[in-house]
């Protein structure tokens, strides 16, 4: 019987991060004015199946799902963070930096980009192919330092 106990308890605390941090469903008119500017601008005539706010230890962020199938998160401010084009679409081409596109464009001419991420020094990439690419904003390659190590030294 304490092992049935037990093994409940451990359930429970497992499972306590994910009930904390879950995505609570809001209206539409509850995202940021940003977002809201950033949706009818790209994705006219879309419209919203689904808006979650997410909170973490990071803060928080909006999480919409659109009735074509493309995913946009949102930080808090309303800046886009994460755009997945719908099955057989492209993300918007005014929301990738110019030198990205021309990179793609030049070194992988089939492809398009079918999702895009900003992330602290550029962007992450991936193309209709699956592969993935992390390219700073002049499409040079980068590579996300994590942890706050700061400059080329190794950690002590």
């Amino acid at each position: 019987m304490k092992r049935i106990i037990t093994m409940m308890l451990v359930a429970i605390a497992a499972s306590f991060p994910t009930i904390i941090f879950a995505g609570t469903p809001i209206d539409q008119s509850e995202l940021p004015k940003a977002a809201q500017t950033f949706l009818s601008k790209y994705f006219p005539g879309d419209n919203i199946r689904k808006v979650e706010k997410d909170r973490d230890f990071r803060g928080v962020e909006y999480d919409v799902d659109l009735v074509s199938g493309a995913e946009v998160d949102f930080r808090d401010n309303g800046d886009w963070k994460d755009v997945k084009a719908a099955r057989g679409q492209v993300v918007p081409a005014a929301i990738v930096p110019a030198a990205i596109s021309k990179y793609v464009a030049a070194n992988y001419a089939e492809q398009s980009i079918v999702e895009i991420s900003r992330k602290r020094g550029g962007y992450e990439i991936e193309l209709s192919n699956g592969i993935e690419l992390k390219l700073t904003e002049d499409a040079k390659p980068f590579t996300e330092r994590r942890g706050g190590q700061r400059g080329d030294r190794p950690r002590r």
